[in-house]
């Protein structure tokens, strides 16, 4: 039984071989054969379109993809200036923002603020109050001036708590 299973993988090895090589005559017996002249293209089974592979839905995959510019979390805290500023690299700037209140009803606050010299900056917009819950992501979206920088402040309204963030373009 073993010796008709490695008879079958060398024999497939060699056909594999054989339909990889060289235009070359091959004789085996009285007749000569061919090799195959070019290698055919395969097709796969499936189309690998990764928006479609990730199962995203059709109106999200219509839009342009989402590169972070940046990442942090805080420690337990109730008001974070970021210090960090952010270069904005196209039309569309996101902060994708969570906290974890623990149950005591604690709300965050996120601010965009646009840098115009040194450390003065102006507000653009606003996120509003919103319950920190267990880490539920939160969206803050602009449309920014490209080349532009930008800053964030967080600000919890309630216990201290971690915050977190992230800094996004659209491309």
């Amino acid at each position: 039984m073993k010796l008709t299973v490695k008879c079958a993988v060398v024999l497939t090895a060699a056909a594999t071989a054989m339909s990889i090589m060289p235009t070359t005559a091959f004789a085996h017996g009285p007749a000569a054969v061919a090799a195959p002249t070019a290698l055919t293209p395969v097709q796969p089974a499936h189309s690998v379109n990764t928006a479609a592979a990730s199962g995203l839905p059709a109106r999200v995959q219509a839009r342009g993809r989402w590169v972070n510019l940046g990442h942090d979390s805080h420690t337990p805290t109730k008001f974070w200036p970021v210090k960090r500023k952010y270069k904005s690299l196209s039309k569309t700037l996101q902060v994708v923002f969570r906290c974890w209140d623990g149950g005591d009803r604690t709300k965050i606050n996120a601010q965009l603020r646009r840098v115009i010299t040194g450390n003065a900056t102006w507000p653009v917009k606003d996120s509003g109050w919103r319950s920190c819950g267990n880490g539920v992501k939160n969206y803050l979206r602009i449309n920014a001036k490209k080349g532009t920088n930008y800053v964030v402040i967080f600000s919890l309204e309630g216990h201290k708590h971690t915050v977190e963030y992230w800094m996004q373009n659209e491309l």
